[in-house]
């Protein structure tokens, strides 16, 4: 498996506007843009303006950075702001930009000619349009600088700027690996469909037992997140698909999948886990869909930082749930618990990389839950007793494991 990094990067920094990559080898690895950036807050500046004269700075900015992180106004992501970057390199050399969603549209310019645009970049809410489309776009640097302009704008979203890494590299290299990120992502969403239709067939064709409906509408709900979040590999198939559909789409499928979880597990270990605590946990996701379908993504987006303090109350609940589980020592109950403490353990690292604590990467991510969700199916199945223990002496959890008194007779 291919999981490109970014590598001996750490000392290399833009300085007051210059980021000096001449030494920097692209067929050995891609390098983020970070370091200070000029800054233009409220102006939008064409390229040819900073080439035709002396331009100076506003400001300079650590990037990437969000537009909260430098205003303490009532709305601190609402406005527009230009960014400027000149970079050094060897040239001739043909090179690629991977570009996250801005927060919510952008045109970025090389050497003035104009490579990539998300939405249409305006001064006011009604003169621009937000798009999220990551991207990666190659180009052919014939000059030792690259002139890098900016120009960002945001009236949609609780926050403004940019908040992921820009990547410059090879161009071949960096176009194997949005592939590499796309086929992860499209293999994810076509193996969670599929086993959500087998779960529903099971449940409407053979047996009605709701652990079978609950773990279809966990995989049916990851499958359409998988593709409306992160990288939105459905906006790459549908760039007119409207904005804040999407970022409903996103949202929502995540608080159903909250409660399709604690459902689920709520089904598998009756014992242990509390009625009141399992129909707070869906109330509270309830309230923030609610919340989702009847405001605008400028209301509900802003109380995101508070959903994820919620949710992680909810995944060190989930814990306590599985090692609670492990006191009563029922028969393979390992299999089963080690699969919820992968998902524990993935969507953790999916909000600490939300939050900038981590390198976001969407291989690991499509990967660990698709082997995740088949693992449980694959333990739910026995359960069931769908599929047999084989012969001699297995730990396989039981569905009279599950659901009995926990006693057993001693042979």
């Amino acid at each position: 498996m291919f999981l490109p990094e970014v590598v001996d990067a750490q000392n290399i920094y833009a300085r007051k506007g210059f980021l000096d990559l001449r030494q920097w080898d692209f067929e050995q690895s891609h390098i983020p843009l970070n370091g200070e950036w000029e800054f233009y807050m409220s102006e939008l500046i064409a390229p040819n303006d900073f080439s035709n004269k002396v331009k100076f700075p506003q400001d300079y900015i650590d990037f990437p950075a969000t537009w909260n992180e430098l205003s303490r106004g009532r709305r601190p992501g609402d406005g527009y702001a230009t960014y400027h970057l000149k970079v050094l390199i060897k040239a001739p050399a043909s090179l690629a930009l991977e570009l996250p969603h801005f927060y919510s549209n952008y045109n970025l310019w090389i050497n003035a000619e104009l490579i990539a645009a998300n939405g249409q970049v305006g001064t006011t809410e009604k003169t621009s349009k937000p798009q999220w489309r990551p991207q990666t776009v190659s180009f052919n640097a014939t000059s030792d600088t690259l002139d890098i302009v900016i120009q960002a704008s945001n009236f949609h979203h609780a926050k403004g700027g940019v908040r992921e890494l820009l990547l410059l590299g090879d161009a071949r290299k960096l176009e194997f690996k949005k592939k590499v990120a796309s086929i992860s992502n499209l293999t994810e969403f076509g193996g969670l469909a599929v086993t959500t239709l087998f779960f529903v067939f099971l449940f409407l064709f053979s047996r009605p037992e709701r652990s079978l409906l609950y773990f279809a509408g966990l995989c049916l709900t990851w499958a359409i997140r998988s593709m409306f979040s992160n990288r939105y590999v459905a906006i790459s198939f549908f760039p007119d698909f409207p904005w804040e559909i999407c970022v409903k789409i996103e949202y929502i499928t995540l608080y159903l999948m909250m409660i399709m979880a604690i459902l689920f597990i709520a089904r598998l270990f009756k014992n242990e886990v509390n009625s009141a605590s399992k129909y707070l946990f869906c109330l509270f996701n309830s309230i923030f869909i609610l919340l989702t379908l009847f405001f605008t993504a400028s209301l509900y987006t802003q109380f995101l930082p508070v959903y994820l303090s919620f949710a992680a109350v909810l995944l060190v609940y989930v814990v306590y749930i599985l090692i609670r589980a492990l006191v009563y020592e029922r028969e393979g109950v390992w299999f089963m618990i080690s699969c919820m403490f992968l998902g524990v353990i993935m969507f953790s690292y999916d909000i600490v990389s939300y939050q900038g604590f981590a390198t976001f990467n969407p291989v690991i991510l499509s990967v660990g839950y698709f082997i995740m969700y088949m693992l449980m199916g694959v333990g739910l199945l026995f359960q069931l007793g769908y599929l047999k223990r084989p012969t001699g002496h297995v730990s396989v959890l039981t569905y009279e494991d599950l659901y009995g008194d926990g006693k057993k007779e001693k042979r």
